[in-house]
């Protein structure tokens, strides 16, 4: 497995973005796939928020993808966040999230922040097992979410 920005591998925007829309569309209502596509190509960055990262397997297929972005809650006063974990369920158990979940940290580290924050609704023990601290639950537009840290 080889992690890469994926301003790198622009031909997989349009990838990133139908997972994201499929995984989380419902927190976005409103927005089409097509206002996504645009929105995951704003991230093809390397030295500045947002960036986007992609997990490319042996034969080079996409198999997973993790963003760093400055504001994930709207009215949250706190950033950056790492948002947008996202593997598929044939590509699970293989520490492919783990290893984005590093690289995103990393990103953020060698940007200047001192500190990260996600928020989830379905995977916290993940997060808890890399290190992550729960913070507080919020219901957030009709979902339940643990926002949680990181120190970098």
């Amino acid at each position: 497995m080889k992690i890469v920005p994926l301003v790198e591998r622009p031909d997989l925007a349009v990838q990133v973005a139908v997972w994201g829309h499929g995984e989380w569309g419902h927190l976005n209502s409103g927005e089409t796939l097509e206002q996504r596509i645009i929105r995951i190509r704003g991230k093809m960055n390397v030295d500045r928020v947002p960036v986007a990262f992609v997990a490319l397997g042996d034969d080079g297929g996409i198999t997973g993808t993790a963003s760093l972005i400055f504001d994930d809650l709207e009215g949250d006063p706190r950033n950056p966040w790492l948002a947008s974990v996202y593997v598929p369920v044939e590509h699970r158990k293989k520490g492919i999230a783990s290893a984005l979940v590093r690289t995103v940290e990393d990103a953020a580290r060698r940007l200047g922040y001192a500190r990260l924050y996600l928020f989830t609704s379905t995977v916290p023990d993940l997060y808890a097992g890399l290190g992550w601290r729960p913070l507080e639950r919020l219901d957030y537009r009709g979902e339940h979410i643990q926002v949680m840290d990181r120190t970098l």
